[in-house]
């Protein structure tokens, strides 16, 4: 791993750019002796983005389930048949909200 200040980087990011292709070697670049950002191959930045989204996902789904459980907590004496209702005058309101912005037509 090469560590270099932003004026080092500047000045030999071509040299920089070749080492992480060539040797799949990571570049550390630093500002006043911190740690700023880092060159890295581009199949490694593909494996970081998966991991983020992975990781988003998961967090997503974590709190969907913490909702799940705070809807369900509220609602324990709600019967089936009037989730049912709800639900069918919610979509309602959404097509007729659709239907009234002219973006959903319904041909007779």
């Amino acid at each position: 791993m090469t560590t270099a200040s932003i004026s080092e980087t500047r000045q030999q990011l071509s040299v920089f750019l070749n080492q992480v292709k060539r040797n799949r070697e990571d570049v550390i670049i630093q500002n006043r002796g911190e740690a700023e950002a880092v060159i890295i191959p581009f199949t490694d930045y593909d494996l970081l983005q998966e991991a983020r989204e992975r990781r988003r996902r998961q967090q997503v789904i974590a709190e969907l389930k913490q909702i799940a459980q705070e809807v369900g907590a509220r609602n324990q004496e709600m019967t089936t048949a009037e989730a049912a209702e709800i639900s069918d005058e919610i979509s309602r309101e959404a097509i007729n909200n659709l239907i009234n912005q002219g973006k959903v037509v319904f041909e007779e």
